[in-house]
């Protein structure tokens, strides 16, 4: 076991924002000597494509197993903590790794447009299957996209995959909102998705569901409301359900003892954050470690 959670950033001597290959070279990629093992959990500091063109394969993402087939889809979002199996050497298909800086920039804090049902794993499956598609898929414009991230001219590369990359989030998206939910108030997304990003950056400092309504400009009950409709749970059960999902990132994937678990996800005493985690999962912290070791 790691003696902290590995995190995995955007390779930053590729001269693109975007990186597209042929599952099988990430394969051989993930299988050379690395500062990690591929096959354990890290996190990951970029977001992911994930397209399967032939086969099986099943991969591990906040400790559920997603099984992706001919045609489905699977989207990563920088954070998430997911590991490979080997179930990929057999399987054909595409990656696309896209940097935090440049997806940020352009579909997370962009005016222009912000994807609020993709990638927000809170409120829904981070997979896309054929099925869901109808008769529309992701195939052509992601092979198309790699033969172009290969092409040898140079000229005018970037922003070609760009906006190939572009086509992609938005046909994912027009899926996601064709597929049936109970979401119904596109702007309640919009807040639960400025909710979930400042919880993500903030939560070692303060679990307060006010503190965080104050923040994003509505009231605690208007944001109470929300969580209810879009995740079934009030949001201080809500703030709780992510900050447990994170000690038990630290629990499964670190060394770490529960009295350093405690202060980096912001407890001051080791016993608080034992009976916190006791009271959401019915295990104390050393009781979960064991039970998946």
């Amino acid at each position: 076991m790691n003696s902290e959670l590995p995190r995995v950033g955007f390779d930053k001597k590729k001269p693109l924002d975007i990186e597209v290959m042929k599952l099988s070279e990430m394969y051989e990629r993930i299988t050379a000597k690395l500062d990690h093992d591929p096959f354990s959990s890290h996190r990951i500091d970029f977001y992911l494509i994930l397209l399967v063109t032939k086969g099986t394969y099943s991969h591990f993402v906040d400790f559920k197993t997603f099984t992706l087939k001919e045609g489905s889809v699977l989207f990563i979002a920088k954070n998430q903590v997911h590991h490979f199996t080997e179930s990929l050497k057999n399987t054909e298909g595409y990656f696309i790794v896209i940097s935090t800086k440049f997806f940020e920039q352009h579909y997370i804090y962009s005016k222009n447009l912000k994807l609020y049902r993709l990638y927000n794993y809170h409120i829904e499956s981070p997979v896309i299957h054929q099925v869901d598609m109808g008769l529309d898929d992701f195939k052509g414009i992601v092979s198309k996209m790699y033969f172009e991230y290969h092409f040898p001219d140079t000229f005018a590369k970037n922003e070609i995959i760009r906006h190939q990359l572009h086509l992609i989030l938005l046909k994912a998206e027009r899926i996601k909102h064709r597929l049936p939910s109970e979401i119904l108030k596109p702007r309640w997304i919009e807040k639960f998705t400025d909710f979930k990003n400042l919880l993500e950056k903030n939560y070692v400092k303060t679990r307060s569901s006010r503190s965080y309504a104050s923040e994003i400009n509505i009231s605690y009950k208007l944001l109470n409301d929300i969580t209810k409709s879009l995740r079934g749970k009030t949001t201080k059960s809500f703030i709780d359900e992510f900050v447990t999902t994170e000690i038990k990132r630290y629990l499964a994937a670190t060394s770490y003892t529960v009295k350093e678990i405690c202060y980096l996800t912001g407890f001051d005493e080791p016993a608080n954050m034992s009976k916190f985690f006791k009271k959401n999962t019915s295990l104390t912290p050393l009781q979960y470690r064991n039970s998946i070791n």
